[in-house]
């Protein structure tokens, strides 16, 4: 029996150190990824202002500037890992193809790349510069999103990265499961959702005072400086956390320190802010 044990004991230290000399590391479906190759695409289309953008990449990032210009100009970053640089090479160069295709009234991002990989991955970032009025559908599931300068309809999501949004005028909704989402200088309806991760929305100075606002975490604090002279249908809770405001808002119905209903001026618009573990400032 011991004979027998040992025998075990010694061929599993035996296989570590083949594995390890080896130059890989066990993990499901083989060795590691070990290298890296990385290829630039840069694309052009014409798009004119108040078009339509749309794009979806499984692993990367997104960015998107609004720019005064009439067209649509992209830079997708592939980065392609595999065992070998020449399959990573292979896998980036003849398995991959980004294209710009016309939809509707604008412009759709194509990623084309093997559904099933073995022992390989691609992530494909797109930096894009478009017209300031445009609308947005982006989608990404590991990555982040930053869109600066847009005014339009935006609709962000992604599952695993953090949002930024920063001069955005419109309609602007944005999801992500774990990270934070930070607005700055916004105008206009807004919702904003994080499942693990902080809210933060700062409205510029011009922003009109009548909007609809929901911000909504479950592990977060939310903080919102609202439009100048906000009016709005006020209700806020949380339930770990404290509530704190600078805005005069009446009271309605039965005061607590983890929840609140009111009324922020004349009641025009409607404020949701919800949290599970956070606090809540508003001003």
């Amino acid at each position: 029996m011991k004979n027998r044990r040992f025998t075990k004991i010694s061929m599993v230290s035996l296989l570590c150190m083949i594995l390890l000399l080896g130059g890989c590391y066990i993990e499901l479906g083989g060795c590691a990824m070990q290298a890296k190759y990385e290829k630039t695409v840069r694309l052009s289309a014409p798009l004119s202002a108040g078009s339509s953008f749309a794009a979806t990449t499984h692993n990367g990032s997104i960015t998107i500037n609004g720019a005064d210009v009439t067209d649509c100009n992209l830079t997708a970053t592939i980065v392609a890992r595999a065992t070998t640089e020449e399959k990573a090479r292979m896998l980036a160069e003849e398995e991959v193809e980004v294209t710009l295709k016309s939809s509707g009234n604008g412009l759709v991002v194509i990623i084309d790349r093997p559904k099933y990989m073995r022992n390989r991955s691609v992530s494909v970032s797109l930096d894009v510069t478009i017209p300031n009025k445009a609308d947005l559908k982006l989608n990404t599931h590991n990555g982040s999103v930053k869109i600066t300068d847009i005014t339009g309809q935006i609709d962000a999501t992604t599952h695993n990265g953090k949002i930024n949004a920063e001069k955005v005028t419109g309609t602007t909704e944005l999801f992500t499961h774990n990270g934070a989402v930070v607005c700055q200088d916004i105008s206009g309806d807004t919702k904003l959702r994080s499942h693990n991760g902080r809210i933060k929305a700062s409205y510029s100075e011009s922003a009109p005072p009548v909007c609809d606002i929901s911000l909504i975490s479950h592990n977060g604090g939310i903080d919102l400086t609202a439009p100048p002279d906000y009016s709005a249908v006020v209700e806020v809770s949380t339930h770990n956390g404290s509530i704190d405001t600078n805005l005069p808002i009446t009271l309605i119905g039965k005061i607590s320190k983890s929840k609140l209903k009111g009324k922020i001026g004349k009641g025009e618009g409607k404020l949701y802010i919800e949290t599970h573990n956070g606090s809540i400032d508003i001003r």
